[in-house]
């Protein structure tokens, strides 16, 4: 027999296990389709994302199924009671938790030089560290300290490689419990510290609406389980600004938020978010405002995954502005989408009317326009097409503020598989925009088109041949640029093919010709890049990405040479160092997620050197993520979300990556991407685990492609290379 608390122990766990083995179902978050490169093979995966509270219960699962049965002494035992020195030692026994830690520093050293500007120098350091602790019965710990300073040089003019901050120094500081039992069918996640604001999961985002998040220093709490979804917290306005690790810097105003979803069945789904935010200064002569929002949701249906399924989901957003000195304004937004699945087809559309100056907390939406839009897929195992239409008209109503427009876009994509070994297709984006001014009944209008189409093939010899050939008529690819107007044809060769269990190199060379007639200057130049990854033995790589351009033209995001080239060196003992070095990479500035990117041509060059320590001890539950039946250590996962432009699914070195998305791995574990795109995750149990991106913090109009999820295969000591592409809603 079992005595006291040896009794209740194995009870609790007898009921996490029934509980776990039940079926969960539970709403998750849409996430990106994306290629993932895994030590010996790429491959492509499109796998349902866990939902937070699926993760969670998985992982107990799992946690239940490795733990290593009691010792009994057949030969000795004769069913006699334990005593208390036995039940003592056995205690003593229990494991303690796996803890982890990690520290790391960088300094990093930049040169800028902007048109018409003097030369500017500036250094920066930083130091990252985590702590993680992981209790059987009390979640898990995380706590996370970044801290960055920076020297902007004698002339005290700050150097736009890095990115942009208001002060020399800064800090964020984090500290989270994630998996809290509160019942044994609901858990609950805190976070206190530097923090971002939340939206409840049935606001999932649209083509057209996304209510955005906000950094915080504040406090957070999410409460859920397979039926609801509770979100509450607030804190003070601020912005992650500079670094090598961007540090938290105090705006003006408080934000609070508080949502709720309910599944009332598998397809029906309901929510309301309330955000408050008070003590805003949106302009310079403007008195500080205070802007009570609420958006409610009510969806019904499932994912467009199987024949038949349909979905359906009106949200209607509301929000009241005041300002200190009695001025205000309401505004309203109806936003109304949804779908249906016919055998291979897939069709999606929706359509939206939102005032002028609608807000959601401290977030200004896009308002003061109306419109629809339409949208078919169709993919089988030799056939992907698809093709959309979007309508939308801007100051509709003719308010005096203010001129009227009218944009009209097109769009269109296919691929064909010839073979098992090759394929064509395109794409192709047009758009036409009408522009009324306020003050005069004249109109003007603007047109732009993008085009590609491409042939890739790939014999028993070599790797993936790719030839393309890319339009641009008058789009604007960066703000400080003209728009892009010619045309260029490319080669593109990867070189390595082969198995490998580890250490799998890369390299990948593209060849091209530009015909360039931006503003009218007619010029013809040769371009060139080149994607690598050599190991100089198990613990040592070197790899890069660049792209050369022979004259400054206009048809890439980039001009000269551009890219970056970084190596990193496993010293042993859980220490490594790297260096890395980039070179006028396209800066990339997010004001906010609702916002949009702003896409500029620099003239920089940065270098990094970073030296960096991990360690462990404690007997084990798990590592970071769900440990799998059978599946022994750790690895790593390193990886890059970009704008994927062409959407190809893979990275050219054109297609810059996008700073500040927050990834989530297993739906627990979350890191934000770097000033270009890079995400790290560290000890991650060996196996499979999900990837998916936070919606809300990637720009508008950028979102997640059409696939569910992102699976990766962690290997032993080795590191997984995941790229997660976004593309342009509605194309």
């Amino acid at each position: 027999m079992l005595r006291g608390n040896r009794c209740v122990r194995w009870h609790t766990l007898c009921c996490v296990a029934l509980l776990a083995a039940g079926k969960v179902a539970f709403a998750a978050p849409d996430a990106s389709l994306a290629a993932v490169t895994v030590q010996n093979h790429t491959t492509n995966a499109t796998i349902q994302s866990l939902s937070p509270f699926e993760a969670e219960q998985e992982r107990l699962q799992q946690l239940l199924e490795s733990k290593p049965k009691a010792y009994q002494d057949k030969v000795m035992y004769s069913g006699a009671e334990l005593s208390e020195s036995d039940d003592a030692a056995s205690e003593a026994e229990q494991p303690e938790g796996f803890r982890s830690y990690s520290l790391e520093s960088r300094v990093g050293f930049a040169e800028s030089q902007a048109t018409g500007i003097n030369k500017s120098q500036a250094s920066e350091v930083g130091v990252r560290g985590e702590y993680r602790f992981e209790t059987q019965n009390y979640g898990e710990m995380v706590g996370q300290v970044d801290v960055r300073t920076q020297n902007s040089g004698a002339d005290g003019i700050g150097v736009s490689a890095f990115a942009r901050a208001n002060e020399q120094q800064n800090m964020r500081v984090t500290a989270r419990n994630l998996g809290l039992p509160v019942t044994p069918e609901t858990l609950a996640d805190t976070s206190v510290g530097d923090i971002s604001s939340e939206v409840t999961d049935a606001f999932g985002r649209s083509y057209r609406l996304s209510l955005g998040t906000s950094p915080v220093r504040g406090v957070g709490t999410r409460v859920y389980n397979n039926t609801f979804d509770l979100r509450a917290g607030s804190g003070k306005r601020g912005e992650l600004a500079g670094g090598p690790y961007p540090g938290f810097e105090t705006t003006q105003g408080d934000v609070a938020w508080l949502g709720y979803t309910h599944k009332f069945t598998d397809k029906v789904v309901a929510g309301v978010q309330i955000n408050q935010a008070k003590g805003l200064e949106l302009g310079f002569d403007q008195a500080a405002e205070t802007v009570r929002s609420i958006a409610t949701s009510a969806r019904y249906g499932r994912d467009l995954q199987a024949d038949g399924d349909k979905t359906a989901r009106v949200t209607f957003v509301q929000s009241q502005t005041e300002g200190s000195g009695g001025q205000g304004s309401d505004a309203r937004g109806v936003f109304l989408e949804g779908g249906i699945r016919d055998g291979h087809y897939r069709h999606e559309a929706g359509i939206y009317n939102a005032e002028p100056d609608l807000r959601f907390g401290d977030n200004r939406l896009t308002s003061n326009n109306r419109g629809a839009y339409w949208r078919i897929d169709r993919d089988d195992t030799r056939l992907n097409v698809g093709g959309g239409v979007d309508v939308e008209h801007y100051n509709p109503d003719h308010a005096t503020t203010g001129g009227r427009s009218q944009r009209v876009s097109v769009d269109a994509n296919a691929q064909y598989r010839l073979d098992g070994r090759s394929s064509v297709g395109g794409t192709l984006h047009v758009s036409n925009t009408d522009v009324e001014a306020a003050t005069s009944l004249n109109t003007a209008g603007s047109r732009s088109t993008r085009g590609t189409a491409f042939y890739q093939t790939q014999s028993k010899d070599w790797g993936r041949s790719r030839v393309s050939a890319t339009l641009h008529r008058n789009e604007t690819l960066v703000n400080n640029g003209a728009a892009a107007t010619g045309d260029e044809l490319q080669w593109e060769q990867e070189w390595i093919t082969g198995k490998y269990e580890t250490m799998r190199p890369e390299l990948t060379t593209t060849l091209g010709l530009a015909h360039d007639r931006s503003n009218g200057d007619k010029q013809t130049y040769p371009t060139a890049s080149v994607t690598a990854r050599q190991w100089l033995d198990a613990d040592w790589n070197i790899a890069g990405n660049l792209r050369y351009s022979s004259r400054t033209g206009n048809l890439a995001t980039s001009q000269g040479l551009s890219g970056t080239v970084s190596s990193d060196y496993e010293v042993g003992d859980g220490w490594h160092v790297g260096a890395s070095a980039s070179v006028n990479e396209a800066r990339v500035d997010i004001d906010s997620p609702l916002a949009g990117s702003q896409v500029s041509r620099s003239n920089d060059k940065t270098a990094y050197l970073y030296v960096g320590w991990q360690g462990s001890h404690g007997s084990s539950y798990s590592t970071m993520g769900a440990r799998q039946p059978g599946k022994n250590g750790a690895g790593g996962i390193k990886g890059v979300v970009f704008y994927d432009a062409n959407r190809d699914g893979e990275q050219q070195a054109s297609e810059h990556g996008v700073p500040g998305v927050e990834v989530l791995l297993d739906g627990r574990y979350r890191t934000t991407t770097d000033n270009l795109g890079y995400f790290t995750f560290s000890q991650v149990a060996t196996g499979s685990h999900p990837l998916t991106l936070n919606l809300d913090s990637i720009p508008l109009p950028w979102g997640a492609s059409l696939g569910e999820a992102l699976s990766v295969d962690v290997p032993l000591r080795g590191q997984v290379s995941a790229r997660i592409p976004v593309v342009q809603v509605g194309e």
